[in-house]
């Protein structure tokens, strides 16, 4: 959804949620009469004695069967065992307000540097005229349902739209772009996804030891190929520019230019460290057994925004250390998928255009030389006697 959609989107809907908020509040004042009755009815009657329930902390919440990402009310279960559980629940990065105190170089410290992490994506893709109503409850609702409208499609592209991707990439294993919507099928494929069995025969999952996201097939982590797969180079090129050049790029086939697309929409010039771990998760569960894209896989048990964690942060602290796997890793990306990019990750040491225009003023303003002062030199550019 582009900045101009959602700006109207949420202009118009406003006056609709404004009704709607004050419908609710009326059903719940209603509700909260009935329930005050109820009480006063049952006074005397012996209470049923209240069932304790036990939270780990590391229990997550469950899913439906439902389409789409995590819904309100997932959210609101997930908060409420945590406080069961005895500590107080993550703030949603749609509903918290920017921390001064934020580095990138802190932002896997704990869970609210996480957030504010995620805050900080948020903004990015938000008109800077709505930033002022981030946390107000009609654009978190708006907000989470643009983003599981947007993961429902993805997956959709994904198992539907782009299995011919994952078979030009996966001949041996993926043998029709239909593949991908059999369950049965995408089971097979646990080894490519990083699962082994472990001591007890239950099945593990490795996020660095996946074949998938190794140009070389590792089933080990190689910190030389590790996500340098052109299988997930083009997975994210099917999210960027459209499942159209996602195959022609995988059958190596010259492309055209594209229709207005996310590259354009988002003004995405290079390779980032979010579209990189982006696009291995994807990878990752376009090839597992989960049918539904959301924060834990129903199948697998793979937390998979967790997951999405992990590589970014991988990525991150790699750029800032300047590592040479990884600077090398995103200009193989940028090659692949913006060869004509000026601003990649990857290159060191560029002259940017600022610097050279202040390099050229300097130059202007130092002077220039009069003929009489080099002597048996002609002037440039003037014609030979």
């Amino acid at each position: 959804m582009s900045r101009a959609q959602l700006l109207e989107y949420v202009r118009d809907t406003q006056k609709e949620l404004g009704d709607e908020t004050r419908r609710a509040n009326t059903a719940e004042k209603r509700m909260r009469l009935a329930d005050t009755t109820n009480r006063s009815r049952s006074r005397g009657r012996p209470r049923k004695r209240a069932r304790r329930v036990v939270v780990s902390d590391d229990e997550e919440g469950g899913e439906d069967d439902g389409e789409g990402g995590d819904s309100e009310e997932d959210e609101n279960d997930d908060e409420e065992k945590a406080r069961l559980a005895g500590h107080n629940p993550p703030e949603r990065p749609s509903r918290a307000k920017e921390d001064s105190s934020y580095t990138e170089e802190k932002r896997f410290d704990n869970v609210r540097m996480k957030t504010q992490g995620e805050l900080r994506a948020v903004l990015e893709v938000l008109p800077e005229e709505l930033h002022g109503d981030v946390g107000k409850s009609w654009l978190v609702h708006k907000f989470n349902a643009a983003m599981d409208r947007q993961r429902s499609n993805t997956s959709t592209r994904l198992r539907t739209d782009c299995g011919a991707v994952f078979a030009a990439h996966l001949e041996d294993r993926v043998k029709s772009a239909e593949d991908l919507t059999v369950a049965r099928i995408r089971a097979s494929y646990v080894d490519l996804i990083g699962g082994r069995e472990n001591e007890a025969e239950k099945m593990e999952y490795h996020p660095f030891d996946a074949p998938a996201l190794h140009s070389d097939g590792a089933d080990r982590h190689n910190v030389e190929t590790f996500l340098k797969n052109k299988l997930v180079m083009h997975v994210a090129a099917a999210t960027i520019f459209g499942k159209e050049k996602a195959k022609k790029l995988a059958r190596e086939e010259v492309c055209d230019k594209t229709s207005r697309c996310m590259k354009d929409i988002h003004a995405i010039t290079n390779s980032t460290p979010g579209i990189i771990a982006n696009a291995a998760v994807l990878t990752l569960w376009g090839l597992s057994a989960d049918g539904q894209l959301k924060k834990r896989g129903q199948q697998t048990g793979i937390d998979w925004h967790k997951r999405q964690e992990s590589y970014l942060q991988y990525l991150l602290e790699g750029l800032r250390q300047r590592s040479k796997p990884v600077m090398e890793l995103f200009r193989v990306w940028d090659a692949e998928l913006f060869p004509d990019t000026e601003s990649s990750l990857g290159v060191a040491g560029v002259v940017k255009d600022g610097e050279l225009d202040a390099a050229l003023d300097a130059l202007r303003g130092a002077g220039v030389e009069e003929e009489d002062e080099m002597p048996g030199c002609r002037a440039i550019g003037r014609d030979r006697a």
